[in-house]
């Protein structure tokens, strides 16, 4: 039995995910193993539609995640197919992502299984939940600090009057209350006292510290924040912390090469692509060197292009030494 595969429909959903004709055919697997000259003569058809062995059609309908179907027909254009799902409630999800959290939303897929598309669908959730889960920590955080400056200011009086001074707590207490029944995520409308007494935003918010506070919690062991809570480790605007999901996972399948890790962070290689015989720690030269591979090679060798010519600048770097640190390092030579 045969299955009609439409030349440009195969090829429309291997553009897709970004695939070369020698990359979907390794994403087929076992008994619906297609052969790249398989997947060569198909895309080369003159008759627009070629007539593939049922066990071919399955095996490329699986791995580009299609049905046999979507494969017989030419490719929908885009804006007609946009058109047509907007008809049913659909809306297109316009923006740019950095490569970091493109490969965040691969690394939750492997390890989580949760789907790219569902995490999309679900992030409005996650995204309340924690909202409203900040601003419970924080009701429970005001009220210890409330009780806290009250047991104080009942041990003044008299010469122990300086514990009075735990007003200032309770002040700082009321405006916090405020903040989180205006529901301020962030502390943009905080207690502008608390600036004087050591508050930096650019090193802290109310909502970065909950998102550190839950993750050690749960001893979140796939998450992790790069940097110090600073501005130049914040991801967003608002003061979201830079972070990784899984960063051990991506040192073992790289093994820290910079441009394997380029590979996955670019998408020219996927963690489900991976060759499931290369996984092992005993095939590491060879998953790092498959994984390389995916990279075009006109962009590697700008890479390695663009490596040297700064490893040849840092080399030429002459660093002056004063005369103060160049007598104390004749010295400790000496020494």
């Amino acid at each position: 039995m045969t299955t009609a595969i439409h030349r440009d429909a195969l090829k429309s959903f291997r553009d897709r995910k970004r695939w070369t004709q020698e990359q979907l055919a390794e994403a087929t697997k076992g008994k619906n193993k297609v052969s790249l000259p398989t997947i060569k003569r198909i895309e080369s058809t003159k008759d627009g539609t070629y007539p593939a062995n049922d066990r071919v059609a399955e095996g490329l309908a699986k791995a580009l995640g299609v049905t046999l179907d979507e494969l017989s027909k030419p490719p929908t254009d885009e804006a007609e197919r946009e058109a047509s799902l907007r008809q049913f409630g659909y809306r297109p999800l316009r923006t740019m992502l950095d490569a970091e959290t493109a490969m965040a939303f691969n690394m939750v897929q492997h390890i989580y299984g949760i789907p790219i598309h569902s995490q999309i669908v679900m992030a409005p959730l996650f995204a309340a939940l924690l909202a409203e889960g900040s601003l419970t920590w924080r009701r429970e955080r005001v009220a210890e600090i409330e009780d806290a400056a009250a047991r104080l200011m009942a041990l003044g009086g008299g010469h122990f009057s300086f514990a009075n001074s735990a007003y200032r707590a309770e002040d700082g207490a009321s405006y916090e209350k405020r903040c989180i029944e205006n529901r301020d995520l962030f502390g943009n409308d905080i207690w502008d006292d608390v600036y004087d007494l050591g508050y930096d935003p650019s090193q802290n918010n109310p909502f970065a510290d909950f998102i550190k506070h839950f993750a050690s919690k749960v001893d979140a062991k796939t998450v992790s924040f790069e940097g110090d809570w600073s501005t130049s480790s914040w991801k967003t605007s608002e003061g979201m912390p830079e972070y990784r999901i899984g960063a051990d996972l991506i040192s073992e399948l790289t093994g820290e090469d910079p441009d394997a890790e380029y590979a996955l962070l670019r998408g020219h290689a996927r963690l489900k692509d991976i060759p499931a015989d290369l996984l092992g720690s005993e095939k590491e030269v060879e998953r790092i060197a498959w994984i390389i591979g995916r990279i075009p090679e006109d962009e590697l060798a700008k890479r390695k292009t663009d490596r040297d010519e700064l490893m040849s600048l840092i080399g030429d770097f002459d660093i002056p030494v004063s005369a103060e640190n160049s007598d104390q390092a004749k010295e400790d030579d000496d020494a």
